[in-house]
Parts: structure tokens; sequence; C-alpha cells
């Protein structure tokens, strides 16, 4: 991966259901180049042009076009884009590809309550390290709440607590030890600290173990282009 790349990256996880999707799909568009593969996975670099600036760049001192990292992880018709800022694939997603994607790619639906749920219930490789949460049980006195540690499951408040909330983001770590890994929203939301080329490779572990334990859908979610 370039050394100018970001890292910190976010993105969604999409899918096309027309069929598998390629590396030949995303350079149709013209705004697109290939930069490589990250070592020898199957993740994948681009560069974005884009004519107007998508990352709050001072135009008074930066002219266009602007210039933005593209990480992709392609699996069928699912493919997980990222870039430095969400934003940033949001625009890609609803004006770079201009018809390319027909139908356009959807966002894939994260079952994170189930998830953080089925954590605190059944231990496995993954813990929580972060939870944001709605709580509709306490109306308006409040609204909504996050927790952040090691190992959520691991404290009795919070496990006490989750019959009254309902939990729209996680973060997941490895059982045994480490940084936290991966951020997952419901909204089919990724995102993750690019700290080392492992890293990619781990968060692919973390989605392989969402789409075979079922948290995964295909159904269009609120907020998809």
């Amino acid at each position: 991966m370039p050394t100018d790349e970001p890292n910190n990256l976010s993105g969604y996880l999409l899918e096309w259901p027309s069929r598998p999707v390629q590396r030949s799909d995303f350079l149709r568009c013209d705004r697109l180049t290939f930069g490589g593969n990250i070592t020898d996975s199957h993740w994948e670099t681009y560069v974005f042009k884009s004519p107007i600036p998508l990352n709050q760049e001072n135009t008074d001192f930066i002219s266009g076009p602007y210039i933005y990292p593209i990480v992709c992880r392609r699996s069928g018709p699912r493919v997980l884009v990222l870039s430095s800022h969400r934003r940033i694939v949001e625009h890609l997603l609803s004006n770079g590809f201009n018809g390319t994607f027909t139908p356009s790619l959807r966002r894939v639906s994260i079952a994170v309550d189930d998830l953080v749920r089925a954590l605190v219930n059944r231990p496995t490789v993954f813990v929580l390290s972060f939870v944001h949460a709605r709580a509709p049980a306490f109306g308006t006195a409040l609204r909504a709440v996050s927790f952040y540690g090691e190992d959520l499951a691991d404290a009795s408040l919070f496990r006490e607590s989750i019959m009254f909330f309902n939990f729209a983001t996680c973060g997941l770590r490895h059982a045994v030890g480490g940084t936290e890994l991966v951020r997952l929203g419901g909204d089919g939301a990724v995102s993750f600290n690019y700290s080392r080329e492992q890293r990619v490779l781990e968060v692919e572990d973390v989605l392989r173990f969402l789409s075979k334990q079922g948290y995964l859908s295909t159904e269009i979610v609120p907020g998809s282009p």
C-alpha cells in the first residue's frame, strides 16, 4: 500500500445483485485508476480523481483535481469500498460510477444488535471493544449510550443493562488481546485503523465470520444509494 495512504479507512459493505463484481467494473469509471494489491492479498487499491473537494480541503490553497485513495475487497457480488473518509465513498457511489453499476450497488445490512447480544451470551474468538446504542426505554431523558472496554461482555454493568438498548454500532477485537480490529454499523458501515498490512486480513476474517454466522443481509437498508 502506498505510503501516502491514510491510517484510517472507512466506507461500506455493498452488494451488486447482477453478478460478481469485477475489477473491470471499477475501471469503467474514468476517474478511477488501479494502484495494485496490498501485498499478496485480494485487497485492491485505486486512485480516485474528483473535480470537487470531498474532504474539507481549503480551495484557496488547494486546487483540483482532488486525489483520494480507494481500497476495495471484492468477493462475488459483494464488495467492501473504503477511503480516508466515508463521504468520499458516498460521493463515488452516487456520482463517480455514472451508471457503471445497473442496478446500483446497495449497502449490506449488518445485524449489529443480534451480533452484540450473541457475543455477550456466547463468547467467540472476537469480543466487544465498543458499542453505541439507542435507549428507547428512557424516552428523551436518555437517547443514546456508548461503552468502551477490552471486553464489554465481561462487565456485569453492561451485561445486566443490554435489555434496555438497541445496538447500532459495535467494535470488535481478538479475544486473546490486541487493539480493536474493526467497527461495524447496521447500515453496512465498516471502518478500521490501517496500522499494518496484516490488518486487512484480520478485517477479512471478521467479515467472513459475520457471513458464516448469518449477520449479513442482502436487504436494502435505509440510506442506500
